[in-house]
């Protein structure tokens, strides 16, 4: 057994640790939208465990707490906990589920337990957001398939034709990939020059030139290099449409969320409490 390989095995883990932390505190601040939570964590560490005296002191730093549990866990960025209650009490009152408030995002006045009706988008918009939706996801699959692709792309600088090459063949670029089934092979290269050319669309010129690097040994290290630039090029690509297509697909579920609650017609009231002033109403 390869001891070395448990140690260096076991010293990656150890090195994840901290990044999962970090991940984890990135995540809680991104939910709660608030460094409460890491704050109070630092403190905990610096202070220990023992409860802070004052009790006012002690019981605002309980109920910002309660309140960033609550955002954590529903999504939901009430301003206040007497807020969050109000907000719970509603939900359940109305039978909506806090989730699909969270994923309204800013089209839902948490206050005022409401849609922002003139707060959203337009059609020209949302259509602009399918669109981005449409390319990116197309896209996406494109450039995965391509990373799949062992072939890489070279010009000939003497006919400036651009051709797809593996280890061991070429093929031009017209007819497509899936329709060429004629690529020139390195052991072609010992049939005549105008055999190959009839046969792979190369001219007599290109099919010479090709054959005399495809059988040398520099030409597979040199084809796996390009192949590593390829694939990073495309990497950074998909990411970035990735990133597009996830953007697309939160700002579209946040606009179908708000409707769908829009469409509900629910009072924004409790029960037992007074009707909250819509200054939002005059505009429509």
């Amino acid at each position: 057994m390869d001891f070395a390989t448990i140690t260096q095995f076991g010293g990656a883990l150890a090195a994840l640790v901290p990044v999962v932390l970090i991940a984890g505190f990135v995540i809680v601040i991104w939910r709660t939208v608030s460094l409460h939570t890491l704050l109070r964590r630092l403190w905990l560490l610096v202070h220990g465990s023992d409860e802070i005296s004052d009790p006012a002191i002690r019981a605002y730093v309980d109920e910002q707490t309660n309140l960033m549990s609550f955002r954590m866990f529903s999504g939901v960025q009430a301003a206040s906990l007497e807020e969050a209650h109000q907000l719970i009490q509603w939900a359940q009152i109305n039978r909506v589920d806090l989730r699909q408030i969270a994923a309204c995002g800013r089209y839902f006045d948490t206050g005022l337990r409401q849609v922002r009706k003139q707060d959203l988008p337009s059609r020209p918009y949302l259509f602009a957001q399918i669109t981005v939706f449409a390319v990116s996801l197309v896209g996406s699959l494109a450039l995965a398939w391509l990373m799949l692709i062992p072939q890489v792309p070279f010009t000939l600088k003497s006919s400036e034709r651009t051709f797809l090459a593996t280890e061991s063949s070429a093929q031009t670029l017209w007819p497509p990939v899936v329709f060429n089934r004629n690529p020139l092979k390195k052991s072609d290269c010992d049939q005549p020059l105008a055999a190959n050319a009839a046969r792979t669309s190369f001219t007599e010129a290109e099919v010479k030139t090709l054959c005399e690097f495809l059988p040398t040994d520099e030409w597979p290290p040199h084809l796996a290099s390009k192949l590593k630039e390829q694939r990073w090029s495309l990497f950074v690509c998909l990411l970035f449409l990735l990133a597009l297509l996830a953007r697309a697909v939160v700002v579209l579920n946040k606009v179908v969320s708000a409707k769908d609650l829009l469409a509900r017609g629910l009072p924004s009231t409790l029960p037992g409490a007074q009707a909250e002033l819509d200054f939002y109403g005059g505009k429509d």
